[in-house]
């Protein structure tokens, strides 16, 4: 019989491999991701889920807007 805590790693799992990678790149000293789920583009900075936006170029849009918002402090 499974147990629950192995369930929600197999489901986890599943779920972390239906995403793609779609592009990879370096801004300022940060290392961002952009993922596709679905037919959404979720955009990651340094491993944190930033949002999830329509479109590649506005996901790409969205981190130079917040690294520019974090370079300002």
């Amino acid at each position: 019989m499974i147990n629950f805590k192995s369930f929600r790693k197999t489901i986890n799992e599943a779920a972390a491999n239906k995403s793609a990678e779609v592009k990879t790149f370096k801004i300022k000293k940060f290392v961002a991701v952009i993922k596709q789920e679905g037919n959404r583009f979720v955009a990651y900075l340094d491993k944190d889920r930033l949002d999830s936006f329509k479109s590649e170029k506005d996901a790409v849009q969205g981190i130079k807007d917040f690294v520019s918002l974090l370079d300002n402090k």
